[in-house]
């Protein structure tokens, strides 16, 4: 039987704020990866949750607001591939080693102000 993982996307609207309901939503679901969007970290903000790896952006005028993160399971082999903190967007790419072939997952925020165009 191959192995599955199981991945979450949770708008946060503040996640320092929303720590305890986060952590048990995914021990409750068994989450393996979350892309979560509207952090609301700062480059003060220190996040961190047992067994996890938080890879995150913040908002360029380091203002609580916007953000994204990829929260995964410490235990998953993997590595941080992009990262882009614009007015526009927010996004965080991480590349998980998975077998049989390797696999990436992003975490994006767009502000509602700004909407996506085929240029960007």
């Amino acid at each position: 039987m191959a192995a599955s993982i199981r991945i979450a996307l949770w708008n946060a609207n503040g996640l320092s704020y929303h720590r305890l309901e986060f952590q048990t939503f995914l021990d409750m679901h068994k989450i393996d990866i979350a892309l979560v969007s509207e952090t609301h970290f700062t480059s003060r903000t220190v996040f961190r949750l047992p067994r996890c790896t938080v890879y995150h952006t913040t908002y360029p005028d380091d203002t609580a607001h916007g953000g994204t993160a990829v929260i995964l399971r410490s235990s998953l082999r993997h590595h941080e591939l992009l990262r882009l903190q614009t007015d526009a967007i927010q996004a965080i790419a991480v590349r998980l080693e998975a077998l049989p072939w390797p696999l990436t997952v992003s975490a994006v925020y767009y502000p509602p102000r700004h909407y996506p165009s085929v240029a960007e």
